[in-house]
């Protein structure tokens, strides 16, 4: 797939061959991770007629519409996720690479497979990307002043790139919470449709979307004011240094990489319906997950688990 972002602003290739999920992660592998750009239609959907820059800060409806995983085997990563949020419901695509996505209620994660070189070098599955969503919305006058600010970016300007992290920017297609009797509301499900369920029972809890996302920055300085300046996020520093955003009730927290570790997006919480705790360990031991002791505080019950391609998640009780 060809994709030739602005010279001026474009991420170099920096190497990275065996699956490195951090700052050198190749381009071409990325977009093939979280679909092309010919598979996902709404990636395309605004003007394509240079404009004056967008104004910032934007207005952002989801400060987490989405996140994407990679991960060594598709299928059995969506079972698992099936399994545990959305039954036999799912959303995904074969061609041009078999992804899945798994409604949140609201939100989603999609689901794509690792290259093939980085699993012969046993690299872990990882969260490859967040996606905000944000009306209204022109993708011309948005390239228009990632250049005009000398931000990276790729994918026409769907991704940018803040503390070494790829954030996607959707416009304006915030999903909605679970209507009675229906589902697969996924705004990640650009150019997706029905699949064969991979799980027909019903699922281990009840989701209600997400609680936040950790993610681990290259400069925490840099990225709080980037945040802050595009979307107009108000941040809240944390004792220990770390920053936190918030917007409808989901957190989206920033910390800096320790020394020696790459940046990344460390992991996702999701809201959930209360559940017996020792039922949920057990079935969730069963499907392959590392599962760390139940938490309590007040009145509410978080269970942290690693699912089997060592991706962190943590269930919060709402």
């Amino acid at each position: 797939m060809a994709e030739t972002p602005a010279a001026s602003t474009a991420r170099p290739d920096r190497g990275a061959e065996t699956g490195d999920p951090g700052p050198g992660i190749r381009r071409r592998w990325f977009l093939q991770a979280v679909g092309a750009v010919a598979a996902a239609p709404w990636l395309a959907r605004a003007d394509t007629v240079a404009t004056s820059p967008l104004a910032l800060p934007l207005h952002l409806e989801q400060i987490v519409n989405h996140i994407g995983i990679s991960v060594s085997d598709v299928v059995r990563s969506a079972r698992f996720y099936s399994h545990l949020f959305d039954g036999p419901t799912i959303l995904g695509q074969v061609k041009p690479a078999l992804r899945y996505s798994v409604e949140l209620y609201p939100g989603a994660m999609a689901i794509g497979a690792l290259r093939p070189a980085a699993v012969t070098a046993g690299a872990r599955g990882f969260i490859d990307h967040f996606c905000v969503a944000a009306r209204p919305f022109d993708l011309a006058a948005w390239r228009a002043r990632l250049d005009r600010d000398g931000l990276r970016y790729f994918a026409h300007g769907t991704f940018v790139e803040i503390g070494d992290i790829p954030v996607q920017l959707l416009g304006g297609r915030a999903a909605s919470t679970r209507p009675p009797g229906a589902s697969q509301a996924g705004a990640a499900a650009g150019g997706f449709g029905p699949m064969p369920p991979l799980y027909r029972g019903a699922p281990l809890v009840t989701a209600h979307g997400f609680e936040h996302v950790i993610v681990q920055v290259s400069d925490l300085d840099g990225a709080t004011a980037l945040f802050r300046k595009l979307f107009g996020l108000v941040p809240q520093w944390g004792a220990s240094g770390s920053v936190s955003f918030g917007l409808g009730g989901v957190r989206l927290g920033l910390r800096s990489a320790a020394g020696g570790e790459k940046p990344s997006i460390a992991s996702f919480a999701i809201r959930v319906s209360p559940f017996d705790g020792p039922k949920l360990t057990d079935a969730l031991s069963a499907l392959g997950a590392q599962v760390e002791p139940v938490e309590r505080h007040l009145q509410q019950t978080v269970l942290r688990f690693a699912d089997p391609d060592g991706i962190a998640c943590e269930l919060w009780t709402v």
